[in-house]
Formats: structure tokens, C-alpha cells, sequence
């Protein structure tokens, strides 16, 4: 029977990172896909919150002990009821027409969408690794990730307002096999994720109007920006089937606190 391991690929944003199952010594490629929800276990809203992120990925690994993959996903975050925006009097307080450009701006503003494209690397120390003398108790994986992001929703489109960032993130993995007298196989993992990015928009610049010294008229904008740093644990429970003449499926189940709130994920994929 087969060795498992899971690789496990950093990311940021609400598109998790990449999980890949591999048996030991596998050399091959890996394709999945994944959708986690935003609920609220003791708000007094919905359960299940409007916000959730979907991704694909795609990679390869050699030799059981390096994996590189490709990712995308789209998110949409809409957290709140109501929302609220520093405007001056007489202005518009519409959330399709005014954006707060603030560190947890996913959770201030409405109907806010996200893609992203990534790409990671991973290092395993598993059962095969040499780097240590010694066999480890536990699977561990060290990963890196790169990738941008670019914002949209009505608000930003009625500003004409472009809003993007870049992003990197550092990834430590633990995990352990457990054998099953059925046809799968299950690995507890458990992964925290340290990641920083940098978001970029252009900020008006004002200047006092010479009628009304109380009144900033706009005179044009510079580009500004400000940077986030971010860390979050995953709990996953992932089965693995036992191979079949397609590959051999897996599917993954996972619980996060990620931007502060909790995310319910789902994940599946194929090893070829």
C-alpha cells in the first residue's frame, strides 16, 4: 500500500492555500478545486454570510519532495447589514458610490469581488526527506507563494477608481496518515499562514477653495497605498481514495479563521 503526503501551498486572500495529495516518491501532476463559505457561528445575522471565494490550481510534483503549482480564484466579500463611509456633509452615503480604502476593507465595504493569480513552491519533510538523520513523528511542509490581486464592485467602477496589490506568504505544515479499513485513506493536517500584501490605489489630493475656506475642492490624486499583515491556522480532514484507472481522487473538508471570520471549505481534486 502506498504512502500518502500532503503538500501544502501557501496563499492570501479568501482563495486557500493549494493542498496536493501525492503518494511517496510520486512524480506527477495534481488538479483541484476549491469553495469555502463565510458563516457566523454567534452573530445575529445569517449563518451563512453572501461572502465566499472559489479557486482552481494546478501543479506539479517531482519526486515527492517538490511541488510548484499555479492558482486562480475569485472571492466576493459582503459581510454587513450596513455600511458606513466618512463622507462630507451633503455627500451621498451609498455603498454603490463611495469605498473606504482602510486596512479591513474587506469587511467595509459591500459586494466587493477579488481575483487573484498565484503561483507556490513547497519543500516536504517526510518519511523520505535526508535533511534530518532521524525519521520525524509527523510530515511537515514549507512553502512560499507570490501572487496579485485586483479589486472590483460598483462603488470602485462609479469612482473609476482602480484598487489592486500584491501579495506573499509563508506556509508551515503538519500532518500525519491514518490507515482505514475502507477504500480511503485520511491525513489531519493542520496549517498556519503568514502572509503580507501590499494594495495599491490612487487618493485625491485637495486644496482649500479661495470662496469657502471650508469646502476642499479636488485638484487631482497621487498613488497611494498601504500594506496588511495577516495570519491564520487551517484544520483540515482530507480522504484520499485508493487509486483507480482516472487517478486517484481525494476530497478535503477544512475549517478556517481567515480576515477574522470563520470559512467552511471544500476541496477536490485528482492526482495523474
Amino acid at each position: 500500500m502506498k504512502r500518502l503526503s500532503i503538500v501544502l501551498l501557501s496563499t492570501f486572500s479568501i482563495l486557500l492555500a493549494q493542498t496536493h495529495i501525492v503518494p511517496e516518491g510520486f512524480s506527477g501532476f495534481t488538479a483541484s478545486f476549491n469553495h469555502d463559505q463565510n458563516v457566523d457561528f454567534f452573530g445575529e445575522g445569517k449563518f451563512a454570510r453572501d461572502s465566499y471565494g472559489n479557486g482552481v490550481g494546478f501543479g506539479y510534483v517531482y519526486n515527492g519532495t517538490f511541488g510548484i503549482d499555479l492558482a486562480y480564484g475569485y472571492s466576493l466579500y459582503d459581510r454587513k447589514d450596513i455600511y458606513d463611509f466618512n463622507v462630507r456633509e451633503g455627500e451621498s452615503t451609498s455603498e454603490d458610490q463611495n469605498f473606504n480604502f482602510v486596512e479591513n476593507f474587506r469587511s467595509e465595504n459591500s459586494n466587493l469581488g477579488d481575483k487573484t493569480f498565484s503561483f507556490g513552491l513547497t519543500y516536504y519533510l517526510n518519511e523520505s526527506q535526508n535533511l534530518f538523520e532521524s525519521s520525524l513523528p509527523i510530515n511537515l511542509s514549507l512553502g512560499f507563494r507570490y501572487g496579485t490581486k485586483n479589486y472590483s464592485s460598483d462603488a470602485l467602477n462609479f469612482l473609476n477608481q482602480d484598487f489592486y496589490g500584491k501579495f506573499y506568504a509563508f506556509e508551515l505544515g503538519a500532518y500525519k496518515e491514518i490507515e482505514t479499513n475502507a477504500s480511503f485513506y485520511i491525513i489531519p493536517r493542520i496549517k498556519l499562514n503568514i502572509s503580507n500584501e501590499k494594495n495599491i490605489y490612487d487618493s485625491s489630493v485637495s486644496s482649500d477653495s479661495p470662496d469657502n475656506d471650508s469646502i476642499p475642492s479636488v485638484v487631482g490624486s497621487i498613488t497611494d497605498s498601504f500594506n496588511l499583515t495577516s495570519t491564520y491556522f487551517e484544520i483540515a480532514l482530507p480522504f484520499i481514495l485508493r487509486e483507480t484507472s482516472t487517478g486517484q481522487p481525494f476530497i478535503e473538508t477544512s475549517i478556517a479563521n481567515k480576515y477574522g471570520t470563520t470559512h467552511l471549505g471544500l476541496r477536490f481534486g485528482f492526482l495523474f
